[in-house]
């Protein structure tokens, strides 16, 4: 894991700062992301801070000092497992509760790179706990947690796009 301790510390670094990012843009905007009637924007918010928040700490984990390529596998696959049901309630809600402004395959859409990312997590986490050593495992590992930033900033862009739209009185 060594090897990789670069890579992760770039990916803990970046989703931490724009997990910040992400956290001050809904702040300031609360009624506008979280309020009454902004289900899919609170629903984008919430797709931004669990997959930035899930690259963080699988980013973290990596870099523990000295953990075995199989503890960090098995970690990794227990952790997003829980991570995983709220994904996937997330998105069942999202199908369920379809709003004006959004259809059911962009909704879709949206979900599904998250479900791709916590897939290819628990997938590689699998492999790096009872499979071989040295077996690719570690790259998709890493594109997992690419494709969950790319999830979370496409997410927390479109929630920012919708806030952009509210009409703010004078």
């Amino acid at each position: 894991m060594q090897n990789w301790s670069g890579f992760y510390a770039t990916i803990a670094a970046a989703a931490a700062s724009l997990l910040g990012l992400l956290f001050v843009a809904v702040s300031i905007n609360a009624t506008e992301s979280l309020g009454p009637g902004h289900e899919d924007s609170r629903r984008l918010a919430e797709q931004g801070f669990q997959n930035y928040l899930a690259v963080l700490v699988v980013a973290l984990l990596s870099l523990m000092p000295d953990i075995s390529r199989q503890t960090l596998g098995l970690i990794t696959v227990s952790v997003t497992l829980a991570w995983s049901v709220w994904v996937l309630l997330r998105f069942y809600q999202s199908l369920v509760d379809v709003h004006r402004s959004k259809s059911r395959i962009s909704s879709i859409r949206r979900h599904a790179v998250s479900l791709l990312g916590f897939a290819m997590l628990i997938y590689s986490g699998l492999r790096m706990g009872f499979g071989p050593p040295d077996s690719g495992d570690n790259y998709i590992f890493g594109a997992a947690l690419i494709v969950l930033m790319s999830s979370a900033t496409l997410a927390s862009w479109e929630l920012l796009l919708r806030i952009s739209r509210f009409k703010r009185p004078l």
